[in-house]
């Protein structure tokens, strides 16, 4: 049976307001014509079971803020969306926990605990970013140092396998968690392991004092040792240092600089952050940061998605981090630091047109610098062209085999974004 008749043999088996037909549009260079919408679990489950039968490909997809996160699909007949898989389902103010749907998004999230004294420890950038796209993609936001990754707050999730089984790994506490957290497998597998149907998260306790604070600091290895020491202080949860050209984007009246500028914010008790501040201002002469500039960092987070530009994530050891930095800004690229978790964000700019050669270059400058810090990289996002015939990811890691075993095992039909996690799983 062609994919045309598979198509509309489909469709004619699910309920009209799970499968829908629209206008062609464009997802990864593919024009699609046809959008999975399942409301619940149940249909959720009997759509990727459809799909498993008849052996379609499935491009899933929550806010579409990272939508080119990752390799481009090797296939994709239909758009599988999660958007209607939204609400908080459970609160428990009292032990700190919540269940919510996959595609509920992290502004409604928010919008939940206003008031409750707990606070969701996710900030990525995106304003349409959903909490299980977030778990999926294992996007981080400027205050991932004090918050932690994205699977540090996961305690349980509610999955959808790739021939539409319903599986549930951990719960609402962690002691529910026994044998291998098959949890954290699914945080950062780019959903091609299982669609994430509802997840319970662990909140973190609201601060009753923040101060947010700028301050000037040197080249890349003074400011990477500085930064990394100013980070390990009690209360830090943002410290991330932005080259000139961020600079000039972060606070729009600074003066010129020739270094970069380190972004301090301090979280807890008042005493706390009081002291932090105190100890900032004597050590590194900071001051208050102009406002919005944490709103304007997390949108820095995000790059230039869909322009002509390549953003890199690179990953680096704390001593080796000035040397992976300095080799990306000889390369030409724009950077933005977190020297307390080792993260380089990395964005180079390209011509309006397709250009291999710089492409290539960026490629070479970001592959090199993480080998010099000791870490890994990724494209995060970039021009369709760039980023057909890579694998995104880098060099494949050692577990790789292990790897497509468990694609195998969980989505054996690659149902499930087919080709877009790491070695093309």
């Amino acid at each position: 049976m062609d994919v045309g008749s598979a198509l509309e043999k489909l469709c004619a088996e699910l309920p009209a307001d799970v499968a829908r037909k629209h206008e062609p549009v464009e997802v990864e260079g593919r024009k699609l014509e046809t959008t999975l919408l399942p409301g619940d679990g149940t249909a959720l489950a009997a759509a990727v079971a459809g799909l498993h039968r008849a052996g379609l490909a499935a491009i899933v997809r929550g806010g579409g803020s990272r939508l080119g996160t990752g390799n481009v699909p090797r296939a994709g007949d239909v758009v599988l969306s999660t958007r209607a898989l939204t609400g908080v389902e459970e609160f428990e103010p009292d032990e700190g926990v919540l269940r919510a749907g996959g595609g509920t998004s992290l502004s409604a999230l928010r919008e939940t605990l206003e008031g409750t004294g707990w606070e969701l420890p996710l900030d990525p950038p995106g304003s349409h970013s959903t909490l299980g796209g977030v778990l999926a993609a294992a996007a981080v936001g400027p205050r991932h140092p004090g918050f932690g990754q994205p699977r540090d707050a996961v305690l349980g999730l509610d999955v959808v396998l790739g021939d539409g089984t319903r599986t549930r790994c951990g719960g609402r506490v962690v002691k529910n968690v026994t044998g291998y957290d098959l949890a954290k497998l699914h945080v950062g597998a780019f959903g091609t392991l299982g669609v994430i149907e509802a997840a319970w998260i662990r909140l973190r306790p609201r601060p009753t004092s923040t101060a947010l604070l700028s301050c000037w600091v040197g080249a890349a290895e003074e400011a990477c040792t500085l930064g990394l020491e100013i980070a390990r202080r009690p209360g830090v949860r943002v410290a991330a240092l932005l080259d000139e050209t961020l600079t000039r984007e972060l606070e729009p009246a600074a003066p010129r600089w020739d270094g970069f500028l380190l972004l301090v914010e301090l979280a807890g008790d008042a005493p706390v952050v009081e002291e932090g501040a105190a100890w900032l201002a004597k050590r590194s002469a900071a001051r208050a940061a102009e406002a919005g500039a944490l709103e304007r960092l997390r949108d820095l987070h995000a790059g230039e998605r869909g322009a002509a530009s390549l953003r890199f994530r690179v990953t680096a050891l704390p001593s080796r981090m000035p040397a992976a930095a300095s080799i990306l800004g000889e390369a030409g690229a724009v950077r933005l630091i977190h020297p307390g978790t080792g993260l380089l964000l990395a964005r180079f700019e390209l011509p309006a047109t397709a250009d291999e050669e710089r492409a290539d270059a960026a490629w070479r400058a970001a592959q090199g610098a993480a080998r010099a810090g000791g870490g890994d990289f990724l494209l995060e996002s970039g021009p369709l062209w760039a980023r057909q015939g890579r694998d995104v990811f880098g060099e494949p890691p050692a577990a790789l085999p292990v790897m497509r075993v468990l694609k195998a095992r969980f989505d054996p039909r690659g149902v499930l974004n087919p080709g877009r996690f790491l070695g093309g799983l």
